[in-house]
């Protein structure tokens, strides 16, 4: 899974971004890789939250039903 404390795509030992025209366009095919991977992961993210707060209130229900 990556995370935003990886390093920089495509910087040299000064930390300074290379100027080459195929590495900009290397660097912005992994950065629009990258970033529709953390958009995939959001979205699974908030699916998964929705199933959770629906389980709660069910779950509640249930639980106010047996105890009245």
């Amino acid at each position: 899974m990556a995370t935003t404390t990886e390093l920089p795509l495509n910087t040299n030992a000064t930390g300074t971004r290379s100027a080459h025209p195929d590495a900009l366009l290397d660097e912005l095919s992994q950065l629009k890789r990258r970033l529709l991977q953390a958009e995939v992961r959001h979205a699974k993210a908030r699916a998964a939250v929705s199933g959770a707060e629906a389980d709660v209130k069910v779950l509640n229900a249930r639980l106010r039903a047996l105890t009245k």
